[in-house]
């Protein structure tokens, strides 16, 4: 058998060769449209002009790229005059897609300034990324407590309550150990094993003992409550912005970061961002004007959004409320209880990002005739969920050697569970 298999082998190959120029090799040497290279396109620091415009286009189509995706950036250049989103920026870009159009080249474009992430000065501290802060008072039992708790940390001026809960001071001050990465209040961590190690029954407070205080309190903080025996902590938590704005983008197109786990500020944010550009380009959206993407997550966490407990109870199937202590370091019943409510916590956020995000930024490209391009890594989530909302998902891959850009095995993995024949790549970025 051996012997045969080595004849018909041979007699393959043979006939391999002696066939005719075959169609796969003609679409090599003249590719389709959809078999064409792609660039990114940096308009730099605002400094654009119809002759710029017409060269660069030029260039590409004698070259033989099919598309180019346009990204507005501030980078180590004179500043220009024209302001991102303004009369005469918007006016370039229905040249730019006009021209596009002359050279049969598509356009797609990033859906904001800068390349991380979906922000600009039109987002308002509501609808901005929203973290948890809170304050503590340390009260005596056995007497009526009236007074202002204090306000937590606040930025720009934009501060909303979520709880105020009362419980018994634990008797071992032991906190939760890398706390900004479990409950996303800082750092970012995907894959965070559970804290196995044991917590002393003396630094745990018990679940049963919480008293949620929140009705009690006027809108202006003051409290009036009395407090049975011991020594107790009265927690005031609240939601406020972190603060991130998108970059790297020009002094006219950066802003505050829109709330990443909020259907409602994404469509202000696509509203004041996006809508601009579809009714400028008019009939070339959807036609030469394509596609929308979002580019690789690099705009920290976030860990609240307005209504986050309803969607908590609805997703994990339980109320947060008397767990909301963890989110200030305490335990609550047991450190494994405690691991097992952070990890649901941290699933809850990645979904709502998945969801409230990335899956409804795909829904306004849908209904505007407009493809949905992304990268979907290095954010709280999990990447295989937000690639699934992408038509074309993307990686990365950059010059140098840097070993740490493993984008490009589990995105094809993603595009192959898509159903997908295309993956987008980011090449030898430097």
């Amino acid at each position: 058998m051996k012997g045969i298999n080595i004849i018909i082998l041979l007699l393959f190959v043979v006939s391999a060769f002696a066939q005719p120029k075959t169609d796969l090799e003609s679409g090599f040497n003249t590719p389709p449209n959809q078999a064409k290279a792609r660039t990114w396109w940096h308009w730099i620091s605002g400094n654009i002009s119809k002759k710029g415009i017409t060269a660069d286009l030029e260039a590409m189509q004698e070259v033989g790229i099919q598309e180019a995706q346009l990204f507005n950036v501030q980078l180590e250049f004179p500043k220009g005059s024209v302001k991102y989103l303004s009369e005469e920026w918007l006016n370039l870009f229905h040249f730019a897609a006009k021209e596009a159009k002359r050279l049969n080249i598509e356009l797609a474009f990033h859906n904001s300034a800068g390349w991380s992430s979906s922000g600009g000065p039109w987002v308002e501290p509501e609808y901005a990324m929203q973290t948890v802060v809170y304050s503590e008072v340390k009260v005596k039992g056995n007497r009526i407590f009236k007074d202002q708790l204090p306000q937590p940390t606040t930025q720009l001026d934009y501060y909303q309550d979520i709880a105020v809960l009362a419980f018994p001071q634990p008797k071992a001050n032991t906190k939760i150990d890398d706390l900004d990465y479990k409950n996303l209040s800082g750092r970012i961590r995907n894959h965070l094993l559970p804290d196995v190690k044991k917590i002393a029954i003396e630094a745990v407070i018990n679940k049963a003992a919480i008293i949620d205080l929140s009705a009690k309190m006027t809108k202006e903080g003051f409290l009036e409550w009395t407090a049975p025996q011991g020594d107790w902590i009265i927690l005031r938590l609240g939601h406020t912005p972190i603060g991130k704005t998108n970059h790297p983008a020009p002094d006219s197109g950066r802003g505050l970061e829109c709330d990443k786990m909020s259907k409602k500020a994404v469509e202000e944010y696509w509203k004041g961002g996006i809508q601009p550009i579809i009714d400028e380009l008019g009939d070339l959206i959807g036609t030469t004007v394509n596609n929308c993407l979002i580019d690789s997550y690099e705009v920290g966490s976030q860990n609240w959004t307005a209504g986050f407990e309803h969607q908590f109870q609805k997703l994990r199937g339980y109320n947060l409320t008397s767990y909301l202590p963890t989110l200030a370091g305490y335990y609550v019943d047991s450190g494994e209880i405690t691991e097992r409510f952070q990890w649901d916590f941290r699933r809850t956020i990645g979904d709502l990002v998945a969801e409230n995000y990335y899956g409804h930024f795909a829904e306004l490209c849908h209904q505007n005739k407009l493809n949905f391009s992304v990268e979907p890594y290095w954010g709280p989530f999990d990447n295989m969920q937000v690639g699934a909302k992408g038509d074309i998902v993307m990686c990365e891959f950059w010059s140098g050697g840097y070993p740490f850009f493993d984008s490009s095995k589990f995105v094809s993995s993603i595009a192959h569970l898509n159903g997908s024949s295309i993956v987008g790549a980011e090449s030898f970025t430097g």
